[in-house]
């Protein structure tokens, strides 16, 4: 059992940072992605042609996969009335 965790604990001790978890100042573990991850915008903001930020109120609502849906929103009611 020793042994194994001595092997474990070299491996971690061994890897690169990079795919370490992000750790915050206060000790909690970050949910964003680790650097170098692309991740597309929604819908709603590649239409809108504006940058998506983390806590986009639209990113639940029209996910990347369906500009369509987005599309047809913001013919009938507008940006600024689905915001």
């Amino acid at each position: 059992m020793e042994c194994r965790a001595a092997a474990s604990a070299m491996v971690a001790a061994s890897s690169p940072s990079f795919l370490s978890p992000i750790c915050s100042p206060t000790g909690s573990f970050s949910s964003s992605p680790p650097p170098g991850t692309i991740v597309s915008p929604c819908a709603a903001c590649k239409i809108l042609r504006r940058r998506c930020v983390d806590k986009c109120v639209l990113a639940p609502y029209f996910p990347p996969s369906e500009p369509l849906k987005f599309t047809i929103a913001h013919r009938i009611f507008g940006a600024s009335n689905i915001i």
